[in-house]
């Protein structure tokens, strides 16, 4: 029996892969498609991060050094493809790029010019060039002089300017990098072929600005929406053998495997033209050798400043089901106020849910976007990273009082969670946030509730009216009902009147009535009620 191929996730050399006897899931005739123009191939995408962007860059790099057998038995294979004819590629990770100051990053982007000279074995006279910008586009004029037409990808372009984007100095940083694309701009007709990745498109920087030529996949090329990441088919064929050894691992069939895979990792729309669904590469090659579903991609890095921009929009998690957008606004992101909807779908704690079409003279056009969270995995890590960046708590304490609230419902000890846990829960709430009326203040509590895993259903019906909440375990049931600058013996008293826990007389668990207020002056709630049925 052959041994099965290991599935790197930490390995984004396309050599590196092929010659290590790795998988590698085949998109060598999505990437054939870009490179085989010779005319305006200059292209940008924006995708999640981890999400494959620079295994695909390396690819295009060996690719267009002619490096024939690494494609051996892949789709280009079967394409027209001329090998013999190589180009010069210049292989920037801007990431590598990131400094702490605007000298610090003015000097690694003049360090990239005197990098390729040095490489190429150019001579650029340095004292002609002014600034950083100026020194990148006379270093591809000479190159191009040399070498002729070349091959410029450029890995994760925002980075550098993501580092400023909670700084005085975004404007300062911005210039620098305006400039520095403008480079690009000098060139582009010496450029055979260019691919930009990013994880956002933030507007007035000179590459999008002055190429009038660059091609944007990410949202209006529906026939690369699976070009980075993995489809279910992929995970089906290419896959197959370690999606075989994971139902092992589970204990299940290949077809429960295969479901759990999707609802921890699946459902990231990039088109509203395609149905094309990814999942998560990254997860996807954790997830499948280990036998375990969690979260791996918030490992990956915290989700600090996504957090902060739906705080200020006034948004939770709870809030994310149902999101209303349009193409065009998920288009762009500005880096001086950073809109919350453009931000979380470019990072991936959105996607397309539904596509809203409508009719005209002129044909059918996409009018509008119904965004939601793409899976559980990115659910749970909004959750719990939501909750420790707006609770300001690390994560020993986070963890050490979500554990101590799980406890006391698992136990039966209601007054304690009321008293300590819940009252803790909602002092802990931002000054700026304002639970303005019993909604809000419901809807922090079953934040928490959910936060914690309790198994809680809001407005519950009965004959005379609907209970706030009921929450139940496998020892009782406990009916909640809440007030608004009035008193918990009114919510208790409208719990019996209505009838709210009627439909528990007859369970075996004994069934516990909680009346809580909220007071606005206090921001916090008062002393519950606790009574039996």
């Amino acid at each position: 029996m052959a041994t099965m191929k290991t599935l790197a996730t930490a390995n984004y050399d396309f050599e590196g892969l092929i010659t290590g006897g790795y998988v590698y899931v085949d998109k060598t005739d999505m990437l054939y498609n870009l490179a085989k123009r010779d005319k305006d191939a200059i292209y940008f995408i924006s995708r999640p991060r981890r999400f494959g962007k620079s295994l695909m860059l390396s690819t295009f790099k060996c690719l267009f050094e002619g490096k024939k057998k690494l494609f051996k038995g892949l789709k280009i294979e079967k394409k027209k493809w001329d090998w013999s004819k190589t180009y010069p590629v210049i292989s920037l990770n801007m990431r590598a790029e990131t400094a702490r100051d605007i000298p610090g990053l003015e000097k690694n982007l003049w360090g990239i010019s005197k990098k390729i000279a040095r490489e190429h074995g150019l001579k650029v006279n340095w004292r002609d060039c002014g600034d950083c910008g100026k020194a990148f586009s006379e270093t591809l004029e000479a190159l191009a002089k040399k070498r002729g037409p070349f091959v410029l990808l450029i890995d994760e372009y925002d980075v550098p300017l993501q580092t400023f984007l909670r700084t005085g100095k975004l404007g300062a940083a911005r210039a620098l990098l305006h400039d520095f694309y403008g480079g690009v701009k000098d060139n582009v007709g010496a450029i055979r072929f260019m691919m930009m990745t990013g994880v956002s498109k933030f507007t007035k920087l000179s590459v999008f600005s002055a190429l009038n030529n660059l091609t944007d996949l990410t949202m209006d090329r529906p026939e690369f929406a699976g070009m980075l990441g993995y489809t279910r088919r992929e995970i089906e064929t290419t896959l197959a053998p370690q999606l075989g050894a994971f139902a092992k691992k589970l204990r299940c069939t290949r077809a429960e495997a295969l479901k759990r895979l999707l609802a921890w990792y699946d459902s990231y729309r990039f088109s509203p033209y395609s149905n094309v669904k990814v999942l998560n590469p990254v997860s996807v090659g954790q997830a499948l050798p280990s036998g375990i579903l969690t979260d791996y991609w918030s490992k990956t890095g915290v989700p600090t400043l996504v957090v902060e921009r739906l705080q200020a929009g006034g948004k939770m998690p709870s809030d994310l089901a149902e999101v209303a957008t349009t193409p065009g606004d998920l288009d762009v992101c500005d880096a001086n106020d950073l809109p919350w909807v453009p931000l979380l779908y470019q990072s991936g704690y959105l996607t397309i849910k539904k596509v809203v079409w409508t009719d005209s003279p002129d044909g059918r056009y996409v009018s509008g976007l119904v965004l939601g969270v793409p899976n559980f995995e990115v659910r749970e890590n909004l959750k719990s990273n939501f909750w420790r960046t707006v609770m300001h708590m690390d994560e020993a304490s986070f963890t050490s009082l979500v554990d101590v609230a799980k406890r006391q419902i698992a136990d039966g000890d209601m007054r304690g969670f009321l008293y300590q846990s819940l009252f803790g829960l909602y002092a802990a709430i931002p000054p700026t946030w304002h639970v303005k009326d019993e909604a809000e203040a419901k809807r922090y509590f079953l934040m928490f509730m959910k936060m914690l895993g309790a198994r809680t259903q809001p407005e519950v019906p009965s004959l005379l009216g609907y209970a706030d909440a009921i929450a139940e375990t496998k020892k009782a049931v406990y009916v909640f009902e809440f007030k608004f600058n009035r008193s918990a013996k009114a919510a208790i008293r409208q719990i019996r009147e209505k009838g709210y826990a009627d439909a528990y007389k007859a369970d075996k668990r004994p069934v516990t009535l909680i009346g809580i207020n909220f007071s606005a002056r206090k921001r916090n709630i008062d002393e519950p009620l606790i009574e039996q049925l």
